[in-house]
């Protein structure tokens, strides 16, 4: 009998970030996570760092069992469930355009 895949729920989240010149280098920070600020020598490396830093943040806040500061900075953009997947099987995503939320169910 094959190994079946242990069930894990995924969650997307859509943090709003500021990135702003800052003499020689950019300043970054997420208004949803008081204290998350950053730096780097480009916009985008201070982006990539906000980024890291978010991800030690959530870690951090989840280990001591606090709510996510799910509001306008910070959006729950997706909850996923990944179903159990037999060993050796392939797990696929399409896309495919509804035309409603109205004809979807989802209020």
């Amino acid at each position: 009998m094959p190994a079946v895949a242990q069930q894990v729920k995924n969650i997307t989240l859509r943090l709003r970030v500021i990135v702003e010149p800052d003499e020689d280098r950019f300043h970054a920070y997420c208004p949803a996570f008081k204290g998350l600020h950053v730096d780097g020598a480009t916009a985008k490396e201070a982006l990539e760092n906000a980024g890291e830093a978010a991800l030690i943040y959530l870690n951090s806040i989840t280990a001591n069992q606090e709510p996510l500061p799910i509001g306008p900075d910070c959006l729950l953009d997706q909850v996923e469930q990944i179903p159990a997947v037999p060993e050796g099987a392939l797990l696929r995503y399409l896309e495919l355009q509804w035309p409603s939320l109205q004809m979807s169910g989802i209020k």
